[in-house]
């Protein structure tokens, strides 16, 4: 009688084990859509493809990270709405994108960041704008900011016929800049009238003389081959550095484990060092590629942009005022900036 009621309980055992190891086999991994705006080549989208990578090993079949470029989800300009409504899993937008809910967020455009090397704007990003910015990015945006930005470059201006080899040599040009109060104030303390047109048609527009050139960074005049329309200068003049913010919506945060959720969390740090020499070195190459196409860059010194940055900073208060940020968080940087002998 026992043998039968031991052997009657070993096979119960054994199909709970079936019917248990059936399952996890059959479980799908929760699938994880991350948009961008920008083609597979750029460095942006590599970047991701990195950390992706790292994710979905670390996940071990839990996730399915997948990098859906060229805006075939959402433009940059819409995946904050997105995030919040949960319409995306994940994105990673320009910073320039969020000021409208957290004006402190486009703090790097101010003239205190201007004409900054590469080591002191990613210091000041990472201990100043960043941790005040995230949480108050989330608040608004119902999502949760990994980490640290991943960043991206300095700007320059591109002329056509000008050969601009200081800063007084912009007075009077006439500059396409991307939308942006601070952007175009820049360009205006500079000597410069700005023009308002799109990216897209701008080949058009300094083909024929509608501008004299435009703020952007290397690596988007390269992907534009901007020089078919006569780009011959380029001013590296670092007037603000480009930043993208890594967010990730709520709604689907939520759903993730405390445990998945470290390793989501630990996958981004892991790789972001990298991704930041990646975007770095494509900076870099974009810059050797114009050179290959006859684009001659000039540098302004460090003493020349320190003494731009001074004069542009008179006007820092009247902006902050504009853009309704806190001035009590700006005066914060520019004392931190101060202290590190910029």
């Amino acid at each position: 009688m026992l043998n039968k009621l031991y052997s009657k309980l070993l096979s119960a055992v054994a199909a709970a084990a079936v019917v248990s190891t059936a399952t996890i086999s059959w479980a799908e991994p929760l699938e994880m859509r991350i948009s961008l705006d920008t083609a597979p080549a750029h460095a942006r989208n590599r970047a991701m493809e990195s950390f992706v990578e790292v994710l979905n090993e670390r996940a071990a079949g839990q996730l399915n990270a997948v990098v859906f470029g060229s805006a075939q989800l959402f433009k940059d300009r819409d995946v904050a709405k997105a995030l919040r409504q949960g319409g995306i899993d994940m994105a990673l937008p320009g910073f320039w994108y969020l000021g409208g809910m957290v004006p402190e967020a486009t703090a790097a455009m101010l003239p205190v960041f201007y004409g900054l090397d590469a080591k002191d704007a990613i210091s000041l990003i990472d201990a100043g704008v960043a941790p005040w910015v995230n949480p108050r990015l989330e608040a608004k945006t119902n999502s949760h900011v990994l980490g640290d930005w991943l960043t991206m470059g300095g700007t320059s201006y591109f002329l056509v016929e000008k050969r601009v080899e200081t800063h007084s040599d912009i007075d009077g040009l006439k500059l396409r800049v991307p939308g942006g109060a601070l952007l175009a104030a820049q360009a205006e303390a500079l000597g410069a009238t700005t023009v308002h047109v799109p990216f897209s048609d701008l080949p058009l527009a300094l083909s024929q003389g509608t501008v004299d050139g435009f703020l952007s960074s290397a690596e988007s005049v390269v992907s534009a081959k901007l020089w078919d329309a006569g780009v011959k200068y380029e001013f590296g003049d670092n007037g603000f550095f480009a930043a993208y913010v890594p967010m990730i919506s709520n709604s689907f945060w939520e759903q993730l484990s405390p445990e998945l959720q470290e390793i989501v969390t630990g996958a981004w740090r892991d790789t972001l060092g990298d991704a930041r020499a990646l975007t770095a070195a494509a900076q870099t190459e974009a810059r050797t590629t114009l050179g290959e196409h006859g684009v001659t860059v000039l540098l302004p010194t460090p003493e020349a942009s320190a003494i731009i940055r001074e004069k542009m900073m008179q006007n820092q208060d009247a902006l902050i005022d504009d853009m309704k940020m806190d001035a009590e968080f700006i005066a914060q940087l520019t004392a931190e900036l101060d202290r590190s002998g910029n």
